[in-house]
């Protein structure tokens, strides 16, 4: 299982332990989590708070802020938990709800952290 850490644990948001949670229980699946080692640099954004998770070979660091992402998603707090919770992307994007750029494919690998973190539940 990848280790999930912060950068600095003193300046955690609550969106980096929203996060920090989510991942958590996806690297519990170990497919999912080969899918996304080494994948790079990756924002979020919500509700003002803005992180950076940069996927190593081991591990996954979650930093304040950020730029020079590979990808990035962001909308307002209850919209990416939507996303997290049910898996329904289409819906919140058409609708402007949620917003991403970069590379989407980078963004896809992430979808099967998302969906190993529904299934482990909790």
């Amino acid at each position: 299982m990848m280790e999930v850490r912060f950068a600095d644990p003193s300046r955690a948001t609550l969106l980096a332990h929203v996060f920090a949670s989510i991942l958590r229980r996806g690297m519990s699946d170990p497919a999912a989590a080969q899918a996304v080692a080494g994948l790079g640099r990756i924002g979020v954004q919500a509700a003002g708070m803005k992180i950076t998770a940069e996927f190593l070979g081991d591990a996954v660091v979650l930093s304040v802020g950020g730029d020079g992402w590979r990808a990035w998603v962001g909308g307002d707090m209850s919209d990416l938990l939507g996303v997290c919770l049910s898996g329904a992307v289409i819906g919140p994007w058409l609708d402007g709800r949620v917003k991403w750029g970069g590379n989407p494919f980078a963004l896809l690998k992430l979808l099967k952290i998302l969906a190993a973190a529904r299934r482990a539940g909790g």
